[in-house]
């Protein structure tokens, strides 16, 4: 599965992820395609890596974050946030009531996107607090994980996740 991301939902997406900022600035539409041919021409295409569900999976969101990641490309940048957040940010926010899931997308020059969504606002804020206090894994370098580049948090206006996303 394979995802773009604009500002307004394009045609012929399996489905998407739309997102109204809470500063009223736009909005963030993520948008499935079933292989990287599928999506528009000119597009950064990112490639799914990774699916948590939460506790509240299946149920609707009411919010929704996209994080961009490694803005500059870097390989090894894109390794450390793929392995960090497979095996020390997933375990430590899987629990975290109200999260219906979060998608982690990496894009083939090396960019990271990760999608979260919930069904609280303050389910946001609950993910970023257990995000930072995580303990680094052993071999894990600080140095590799400069952190995000940007945030998109909002309303989610509509969430039409292709099957294939959520298992």
């Amino acid at each position: 599965m394979f995802a773009t991301v604009s500002a307004t939902p394009p045609a012929g997406a399996l489905g998407s992820i739309e997102i109204s900022h809470l500063d009223d600035a736009g909005r963030t539409t993520v948008a499935f395609w079933p292989h990287e041919a599928a999506a528009p021409a000119g597009e950064r295409v990112y490639r799914l890596m990774d699916v948590l569900d939460g506790p509240a999976a299946g149920r609707t969101p009411l919010f929704g974050q996209v994080v961009w990641v490694n803005g500059a490309g870097d390989p090894a940048v894109a390794d450390a946030a793929e392995r960090g957040g497979r095996d020390r940010i997933n375990p430590a926010i899987q629990d975290v009531e109200g999260l219906v899931g979060s998608l982690a997308f990496r894009s083939a020059d090396h960019r990271v996107l990760v999608v979260g969504t919930a069904t609280a606002l303050e389910t946001h804020t609950e993910v970023a607090h257990r995000i930072e206090s995580t303990p680094l894994l052993p071999g894990e370098d600080p140095a590799l994980l400069p952190g995000y580049d940007r945030v998109e948090l909002g309303r989610v206006v509509r969430a039409d996740i292709p099957q294939e996303v959520r298992s």
